[in-house]
């Protein structure tokens, strides 16, 4: 299926560039929270351009299996990068944080007609680069900052990967990605709703004041900011 002007900003950039041989395999899907998009060292099956949808990134480690929250990515990005480079399989998992729509295509059409070129490839390598800055500045936000302030550029940053002031999302699951437990997440968060900058319900967030949650951020969301929002500013 043709995308006309997409929204996702790696999809729109591979617009730019020769990707003739593969619009048609494309198709608009919805996806659900919870589910599942990758799996580690598992052969990709699909490539997905969030839209309406954030995901999250995570790294398994250690023997029992424990989780390590790397990235998200919405609007912004691509999820399973893989079979652009001519890799089958990635070591991370993908989980639909927030559902919403995407773009899924699969990567078998990147098997058929032309191989990714030069531009398509730089396109990629530049979201990659986005994507190790988006992780080396939650590292040290984590070590920097309280709670607070983490859960403030945490929202930030998911609020600007996904269309629209509501955001599904559990405690628990947010426990997961700020390195605490959801009963720390949720009072920062009640102290959030308390200065008229969200409100919770229900596992639902709503975006009341994006000028104060930004004001109540650690600062560490601009960075990244300043170092990728050039790469895919303009087409290769």
């Amino acid at each position: 299926m043709p995308v006309e002007q997409p929204t996702n900003r790696v999809l729109a950039a591979l617009a730019h560039v020769d990707r003739r041989h593969w619009p048609s395999s494309l198709e608009r899907v919805e996806l659900r929270q919870g589910y599942t998009l990758l799996t580690p060292n598992a052969p990709i099956e699909f490539m997905y351009f969030p839209e309406g949808a954030l995901v999250g990134l995570l790294h398994t480690v250690g023997p029992d299996g424990l989780e390590a929250p790397l990235a998200l990515v919405g609007s912004d990005g691509l999820v399973g990068v893989a079979p652009f480079l001519g890799v089958p399989a990635e070591r991370l998992r993908a989980e639909v944080l927030h559902p919403g729509s995407a773009w899924r295509l699969p990567a078998a059409a990147l098997n058929k007609g032309p191989q990714p070129d030069e531009s398509q490839l730089r396109v990629v390598l530049r979201y990659l680069q986005e994507l190790d800055a988006q992780m080396s500045q939650a590292a040290l936000c984590r070590l920097q900052h309280t709670l607070y302030q983490r859960l403030s550029r945490w929202l930030q940053d998911a609020f600007d990967r996904v269309p629209g002031s509501v955001l599904h999302i559990e405690p628990a699951t947010l426990g997961t990605w700020l390195g605490t437990e959801p009963g720390a997440v949720a009072l920062a968060t009640s102290q959030l709703a308390a200065e008229g900058v969200v409100t919770q319900q229900n596992g639902r967030i709503t975006l009341l004041d994006r000028a104060q949650l930004a004001h109540r951020s650690c600062g560490c969301l601009q960075q990244v900011k300043q170092q990728t929002d050039p790469l895919l500013s303009h087409t290769p």
